[in-house]
């Protein structure tokens, strides 16, 4: 076993965790899912490890709900059954910097070669006449997270803020 594929960590540090985007999309409070995809293999629960690493009495940071390992890529993913405009912005801050934080420690001892770090968040598409200026608003906040990303040395080399469309038509292997 190639000891720097991140596909093999990550199956091995996470197994008890393997998902689908279906499931950890789940919005519990409204019940629904913000993507029905369940064909996409190496998913992984994020929410359910973290939850298992800091017991359920504990105070346990903020995280995102899904890793995801593509080709030579993860994406941390953050699910959001909200419209952008409705977002906790302060509430998706700190799932970046906890989540990272904890991603970061996942991956302590190991050293994966030539691998993209990607952050997404994932949220309801804006149906309303106002739809551009809200995507001119997401596109706003990218440099937020863009500042973000400086204070945690750079670790991601991609962010992605848009609504679920964007991913299904952007990311063939989806079927949300």
């Amino acid at each position: 076993m190639n000891k720097h594929r991140l596909d093999n960590f990550l199956a091995r540090e996470l197994s008890a965790y393997q998902s689908t985007f279906k499931d950890t999309s789940f919005d519990s409070v409204n019940k629904v899912y913000v993507c029905t995809d369940v064909q996409v293999k190496q998913v992984y629960d994020f929410d359910a490890y973290i939850q298992a690493k800091f017991g359920k009495n504990a105070i346990m940071p903020a995280s995102p709900d899904a890793i995801y390992v593509g080709a030579k890529r993860l994406y941390f993913v953050e699910f959001k059954n909200q419209i952008w405009s409705k977002v906790d912005k302060q509430q998706i801050a700190q799932k970046f910097r906890d989540g990272t934080s904890a991603l970061k420690s996942l991956l302590a001892d190991f050293t994966p070669r030539d691998c993209k770090f990607v952050f997404c968040v994932v949220h309801k598409k804006e149906t309303s006449s106002r739809a551009y200026w809200r995507g001119v608003e997401a596109g706003a906040e990218r440099f937020n997270f863009d500042a973000l990303n400086k204070e945690l040395d750079e670790f991601y080399d991609d962010i992605i803020v848009r609504d679920v469309d964007f991913y299904r038509q952007n990311f063939n292997e989806l079927s949300c």
